[in-house]
């Protein structure tokens, strides 16, 4: 525990992103109860009213409470991002890890695969797919797991490469470890490290790219309470109502900030010079 401390007090960046994400999930699980309005509920006689006491972000053309969407919105951007994080480490891994270990034909495959998906810039590629597909949150998150999965194949495969020919991986293959246990007991322990600092800042860009295709009609639909949405419906209303583009806007940045500088905390705290210094710290906290 005093070592948690020790690190929140002196790397800003961890501390700063912790308290962002931490504000973000307090948000996002008491929408209920912080919520002045159901974001859904309209009014169109409080049509766009702007910033006052009673409505502290304003309405929207419709009358809905800004405040509230955002808050609901906070709730999609954190489901959305979560599980295409979890689904493309996990897709990532597996095809990563197959490709290094094994190598030849497979690995050719995998990354030729790979090489075909990240030659297109990914909102691109994104937009095709669902175009075919069509919107919703579980198209959604299948076409982000498939724009996003080869940054995460490559960087495991390049760990699992650099580590599989290393002694301890050698003893266990002469002591008789099948391939499976090699692989799941000493060689992806030893990788993670540099995935979990990529997977903490990648989420921002998850975010970023769910609100992009959800502006663009792709993705969240009205009138559930996307940022994106919100974006959407506000870009006709900007010179007259400013603060419908402002407040989303701002949601959006604050979120990627500090889920950004978390994952720049996490890489230096994970960066094994760093890792030295910390056990060191810890001995002394300890003594």
């Amino acid at each position: 525990m005093l070592l948690v401390k020790h690190i929140l007090k002196t790397n800003k960046s961890v501390f700063w992103g912790v308290t962002v994400i931490a504000l973000l999930l307090a948000a996002s699980l008491l929408a209920p109860l912080i919520s002045p309005a159901d974001p859904l509920a309209q009014n169109l006689r409080a049509s766009l009213n702007p910033p006052d006491g009673s409505r502290v972000f304003g309405t929207d053309s419709l009358g809905r409470d800004v405040f509230s969407r955002i808050v609901y919105g906070s709730r999609i951007s954190l489901i959305v991002g979560v599980s295409v994080l979890t689904l493309t480490m996990l897709v990532g891994t597996i095809l990563g890890t197959a490709a290094g270990y094994f190598g030849g034909i497979l690995d050719s495959v995998i990354m030729r695969v790979s090489d075909v998906l990240m030659s297109f810039p990914p909102l691109v590629l994104a937009m095709i797919v669902m175009v075919f597909t069509g919107p919703g949150v579980v198209n959604l998150v299948g076409v982000l797991v498939i724009i996003r999965w080869p940054q995460f194949a490559r960087l495991i495969r390049g760990q699992v490469i650099s580590t599989k020919n290393m002694t301890f991986v050698d003893a266990a293959r002469i002591a008789g470890t099948p391939p499976a246990g090699i692989v799941l007991k000493h060689i992806l322990p030893n990788c993670f490290l540099p995935v979990i600092a990529y997977a903490t800042m990648s989420i921002g860009a998850i975010i970023v790219d769910e609100t992009a295709l959800s502006f663009l009609g792709l993705g969240i639909q009205p009138p559930d309470p996307s940022w994106g949405v919100m974006l959407a419906d506000a870009k006709n209303y900007i010179s007259v109502a400013p603060w419908l583009v402002v407040f989303p806007g701002l949601a959006i940045m604050i979120t990627v900030f500090g889920f950004n500088l978390l994952g720049d905390g996490v890489g230096y705290l994970l960066n094994p010079k760093q890792n030295n210094r910390i056990e060191v710290i810890h001995g002394d906290i300890e003594g």
